[in-house]
């Protein structure tokens, strides 16, 4: 689909939504904002946005960690993925980073039918509770890619484009009708094993997506109830089989309403005050590149992000990245919701990539989304690094920090794109109408908003480029915490202020 079709068909959808569905009327006014715990909440409606319990905008920032996924392995010498460190969560801290996407995997968290991996449940628990040291708050995101580890074209089976496993499904959810693993496309989703297997997914064979829906129950009744659980992400990047377009969107519509129906009860029964559910687009149809998304009508529930991923002028040129913000600002419109990237990223060298991350730290920035970049770090066994047959393999993996070809951390990170990513923001926004500029070159941080009364608003400002300057109109510094990697400074605001921060 050429990049005209697929803004046709994106916005013509957006249109649908607005014209054609019941609409969810999130709330727009301050006071029908629910109250609640000391935890993060999300609004629909005219104004939308992450909010913490004093009403505050919260902006989030961060990054991706897949340490805890299972992945397929094409070679057993070198790991898919970097071991678990607890002490990376205060090194994202040090550069302002104040949100994760954790990935999980299903494989591993229900390995037999009902079954619940204790042990892991375990893990991301305690991975939790390593970022609530730090101030950093947690996606849960239920990863997958091309399905899962256990589609992969064997080594006895030729093809032109044999099919690397990646990551998802246990294997008895893994229900491919014996179709081809071969690939018929670049594309890793165009084997029809994959799409037969979402196909089965959608379909409920076998009962595997209630299981689907029940293992998040159980993983949420165990770890929901720390405060630094932003929420959930419901599935990554999902896709969809092989029936008509508008069947498959409607049985992805299903999912995501008895999924998210499902979280609430298992939240109330458990204690667990209402987290934020992200949603996505499905990104693939019978194997093809034609993203679709839900009608805005799927849900009633008014604590959702829209969570799309933003890979335009990077994975795909069918969009710049400009146009790609644009048209995620729309969709989210269309859903009364907030906007969060949940993934981007530049995979160029650093110095070659850095223009076009600061074009995306830009626009980001112009339309407050939040976001967390793909990724923290990444084995070179990973299989978006390894080859089919595991003998082709860089030695060491650089994202934002490198990781060696024996899984391990070498200390290096690409302090280039971190520079960028650190840059000075707000964290806590007291009042609306808000607008920010920050520039990664100079430091130079400008906000303005508009506050109804006194209140605070808190910034983050890294020591790139030593002590800050704070100044602005209405606003006064109350305090100034140094931190590692920098500042974050408290500021009482009333009226129609300005935050600028020099040096």
């Amino acid at each position: 689909m050429n990049a005209p079709a697929l803004l046709k068909y994106l916005f013509g959808c957006c249109l649908l939504f607005s014209i054609s569905c019941k609409k969810d009327s999130g709330p727009d006014k301050e006071e029908e904002k629910p109250v609640k715990e000391d935890i993060l909440y999300a609004v629909r409606g005219n104004q939308p946005g992450i909010f913490d319990k004093d009403g505050r905008f919260v902006l989030l920032r961060g990054v991706n960690y897949n340490v805890l996924g299972d992945y397929w392995q094409a070679n057993p010498e070198i790991p898919a993925t970097a071991p678990y460190d607890a002490d990376q969560f205060r090194i994202m801290a040090s550069y302002g980073f104040n949100c994760v996407r954790l990935l999980f995997s299903w494989s591993l968290l229900e390995p037999q039918p009902g079954q619940y991996n204790q042990d892991y449940i375990g893990k991301i628990n305690q991975a939790i509770l390593d970022a609530q040291q730090h101030g950093i708050y947690i996606m849960l995101d239920l990863h997958q890619d091309a399905y899962g580890k256990y589609i992969a074209t064997p080594k006895d089976v030729a093809c032109e484009l044999p099919g690397k496993g990646w990551d998802g499904a246990p294997q008895w959810a893994t229900l491919t009708d014996d179709a081809s693993t071969c690939r018929e496309s670049g594309d890793r989703e165009s084997a029809p094993a994959v799409y037969h297997a979402w196909q089965n997914l959608w379909d409920n064979k076998n009962g595997i997506q209630d299981n689907l829906i029940n293992a998040w129950a159980a993983l949420i009744s165990k770890v929901g109830h720390h405060k630094n659980v932003l929420g959930y992400d419901l599935i990554n990047e999902p896709s969809l089989g092989y029936s008509s377009l508008k069947d498959q969107q409607n049985k992805l519509s299903t999912f995501y309403g008895q999924l998210i129906r499902k979280i609430r009860e298992t939240e109330k029964q458990n204690g667990i005050a209402e987290r934020i559910v992200f949603f996505e687009p499905a990104v693939t149809f019978a194997g093809q590149q034609i993203p679709a998304v839900v009608g805005s009508n799927f849900t009633n529930d008014n604590n959702i992000v829209f969570a799309p991923h933003n890979y335009f002028e990077v994975i795909t040129t069918l969009l710049t990245v400009e146009q790609g913000y644009t048209l995620y600002s729309t969709l989210a419109k269309a859903y009364q919701a907030y906007c969060l990237i949940g993934e981007w990223g530049v995979y160029d060298r650093p110095e070659e990539g850095v223009a076009k991350l600061k074009r995306f730290a830009q626009q980001e920035d112009q339309y407050l989304m939040g976001s967390t970049i793909w990724q923290w770090s990444q084995a070179p066994g990973d299989p978006h690094s390894i080859s089919w047959d595991g003998k082709t393999y860089e030695a060491s993996s650089l994202h934002m920090v490198e990781v060696s070809s024996n899984g391990m951390y070498t200390g290096v990170r690409n302090t280039v794109f971190l520079k960028v990513l650190g840059r000075a923001r707000p964290l806590a926004v007291h009042g609306k109408s808000i607008n920010f500029t920050s520039d990664p070159d100079s430091g130079i941080m400008k906000l303005s908003a508009n506050a109804d009364q006194p209140g605070i608003t808190e910034v983050w400002i890294p020591d790139f480029f030593g002590t800050p300057k704070i100044s602005g109109t209405n606003s006064t510094l109350t305090k100034l915490e140094t931190v590692e990697g920098g500042y974050k400074a408290s500021l009482e605001v009333k009226d129609k202020y300005t935050i600028e921060i020099g040096y």
